[in-house]
């Protein structure tokens, strides 16, 4: 089968392949849900036993809220992808106003003392923000105003609390991980930065940076280990480390392998250091013929936001930077 840009195999229309799918199960909610303990022994010889007896029925223990998608079921979310519980919308079906108070009609959880957004009924008078919650009731809560339009019946407005992520929907703003795309084509990059959730118009590709080839004048390798060095002027500011680079000329008998494409792996100053297929001691002080070291052309050199920045909007901007 043939696989995607990160290595996950997809089927004849482009899918990832999956080898089963749960089909459209609702969540259980906990109304109907006991804490689990026995209710019930099956007698022996009952109505449909079949030979199953004296084994006690337990029902269905109670979603936890505290974790993962019970959570959602409990209490909706929040802060996607980590959706962590937030507070929910509330539908409003009737408000009044008597100069002092409005009352809303509307199924509720809300504590005295909670703010709330109230918005989408008939007559903007109610439509309130940043409004505290006073006498909460299952089926209404009362905020101190002095709105006072008469009794609305028939309304479909919406309230939610000021903490949720967004006054709009109660879903959220989405938020990612950055994701790393040194080293990548510029294709791959956007593909990583758009699977990672970013917004296409959010993206921009700058100008190809200049990527002057520069003089090796060393290169080193301790015995035992793959991580190779090279020296040349610069080379700390020109590759940053994530960055491929690549190596040409090298002709010492023990430089040789070193020429092809690196991904940068450390670097100060003057050198630039990269995990090579061998471990074998390299001590060239002054390597002969003209070795150069640059940006391999077409990846990725810079990216404005840094990989694993977290919680940043999916509608941030972000510039990559490829070699030109």
């Amino acid at each position: 089968m043939a696989v995607n840009n990160d290595g996950n195999l997809v089927d004849t229309s482009g899918n990832v392949a999956v080898d089963f799918v749960w089909g459209n199960f609702p969540m259980q909610p906990n109304d109907d849900r006991t804490d689990g303990t026995a209710v019930s022994v099956v007698a022996s010889n009952a109505d449909q036993n079949k030979s199953w007896t004296g084994y006690s029925v337990y029902p269905s223990a109670r979603l936890n809220a505290a974790y993962d998608s019970h959570a959602i079921a409990e209490a909706e979310w929040a802060n996607y992808p980590s959706f962590i519980a937030a507070e929910p919308n509330y539908m409003v079906s009737a408000v009044s106003g008597d100069g002092t108070t409005v009352t809303y009609t509307c199924q509720n959880y809300y504590k005295g003392g909670e703010t709330v957004n109230i918005t989408g009924l008939t007559n903007s008078a109610y439509n309130l923000s940043s409004a505290t919650v006073v006498n909460p009731l299952k089926t209404s809560f009362q905020v101190t105003n002095s709105a006072n339009v008469g009794t609305l019946t028939g309304q479909l407005g919406k309230v939610q609390s000021t903490t949720a992520l967004t006054a709009a929907d109660g879903a959220g703003i989405a938020y990612i991980n950055v994701p790393a795309v040194l080293g990548k084509t510029t294709a791959l990059a956007l593909d990583a930065l758009l699977d990672a959730g970013y917004e296409a118009a959010s993206i921009t590709t700058a100008s190809a940076a200049t990527n002057t080839a520069i003089a090796i004048t060393a290169a080193a390798r301790t015995a035992a280990s793959s991580t190779a060095t090279v020296t040349a002027a610069g080379a700390g500011a020109a590759f940053p480390v994530g960055a491929k680079i690549t190596i040409a000329g090298l002709a010492d008998a023990t430089t040789t392998e070193l020429n092809g494409t690196w991904t940068v792996t450390a670097n100060a100053t003057n050198t630039v250091s990269f995990v090579s297929n061998a471990t074998t001691a390299i001590a060239v002080a002054s390597p002969t013929g003209s070795p150069t070291v640059k940006g391999t052309t077409g990846t990725i050199k810079t990216q404005s936001t840094a990989a694993s920045t977290a919680s940043v909007a999916t509608t941030a901007t972000i510039t990559i930077t490829p070699f030109a």
